[in-house]
């Protein structure tokens, strides 16, 4: 079984690497002095560092339901709420627990969803419209979808493509996942209302590692009380339960402190490195073919006539590292497509790694072989 080729890029790279590779968040937005503080408070109890409920502490998903209810507009209850240790766990509980023969995803797709079916030797197959969807989903397969800045490609789903993919589910009662990674992150600030909240079944997962802090492994699935009531199992086996010291840690920062007013830092923030980054493509890299993204952490775009496996391998002995897009097609098809992360470099590197990728096409006329 092959390792996630991005986790491969992250251990290769050092302190000299100029890495678009990652979907890294900006770490000088990380909520230090907050986060010192509620630690502060939180290590006065000790059961801070005792074992605590599998399904997560009430408090916690408490505060998730109300994130649901006010900001989603998708009325959930602390008992429809699940903590994972972060939102990659999500998949192992859920799919240890339903059986299918088939997944379904969007294409291209989150290469760590891809890893995680692959680890599980579940089948795999792709829709890239709606229509194709309508004629490949079955009872008997599962549905995993981002519905907001996908990744890779940074796409959301209209309201009209939401009720059609909604129709379709209905239609077959298939098995729903649907990853809300990035559903906070859109630059103006609006929250689109899941396909789940149309759809009861289904599992919407969320993390707290894009919007507070990716160290502290939090995430959470929203279900239904009886489909959470059937995946705890398989989440007692797995961990017990989330660390009881980060979970009080992200609990005591939402009671304190305004979320909100941190999530506007980071949409400011990604917006102004997004579109840095898209004028050194513009100015340097012309054959770069891309759609500026309304949100998320990425510009994912098409070279002319480029294999991006190919260049990437070369561009990485320069110490540059972004990804080709073979990888997010669970059939590792050629891919002349390749994403970029904006949010973890300065502009100094940005515009440094941009323009070393754009003298190493030119110094040797690349092209795919």
């Amino acid at each position: 079984m092959k390792r996630s080729y991005i986790r491969e890029i992250l251990e290769s790279i050092n302190e000299h690497t100029i890495s678009f590779a990652g979907g890294l968040p900006n770490k000088n937005l990380f909520p230090l002095k907050q986060i010192r503080q509620v630690s502060l408070k939180v290590l006065e109890y000790p059961d801070a560092l005792q074992y605590s409920q599998s399904q997560g502490l009430e408090s916690l998903r408490k505060e998730i339901s109300n994130i649901y209810t006010n900001k989603f507009n998708f009325k959930t209850n602390k008992d429809e709420i699940l903590i994972t240790t972060g939102s990659q766990q999500a998949f192992d509980i859920i799919l240890k627990t339903f059986q299918t023969d088939k997944m379904i995803v969007q294409s291209p797709s989150y290469i760590g969803a891809i890893g995680a079916f692959r680890a599980l030797k579940l089948k795999i197959n792709s829709f890239e419209s709606i229509n194709y969807l309508k004629n490949t989903l079955k009872k008997s397969n599962i549905l995993y979808l981002m519905s907001d800045f996908q990744n890779p490609n940074t796409k959301s789903y209209t309201k009209e493509e939401r009720m059609e993919i909604e129709q379709v589910l209905k239609k077959q009662s298939s098995i729903l996942i649907e990853d809300g990674a990035y559903s906070f992150l859109s630059f103006d600030g609006k929250i689109s209302q899941a396909i789940s909240s149309h759809y009861s079944n289904s599992f919407h997962l969320g993390t707290f590692s894009k919007i507070i802090a990716p160290g502290l492994r939090v995430g959470w699935i929203r279900a239904k009380k009886e489909n959470i009531q059937k995946i705890l199992f398989a989440k007692e086996a797995l961990d017990l339960h989330t660390s009881t010291l980060n979970q009080m840690i992200i609990f005591e920062y939402l009671n304190t402190f305004n979320l909100e007013d941190h999530l506007k830092l980071i949409r400011e923030d990604n917006y102004k490195r997004m579109i840095f980054l898209s004028k050194c493509f513009k100015k340097f890299l012309p054959y770069f073919d891309f759609e500026l993204p309304k949100g998320g952490m990425f510009i994912y775009g098409k070279f002319k006539d480029i294999d991006t496996m190919n260049l990437a391998k070369q561009i990485q002995k320069l110490n540059i590292a972004f990804v080709p897009a073979s990888v997010f097609y669970h059939d590792d098809r050629v891919s002349y497509e390749a994403r970029f992360n904006f949010t973890n470099l300065s502009y100094k590197q940005m515009l440094k790694g941009i323009k070393k990728i754009a003298n190493f096409i030119d110094k040797h006329k690349y092209i795919s072989s």
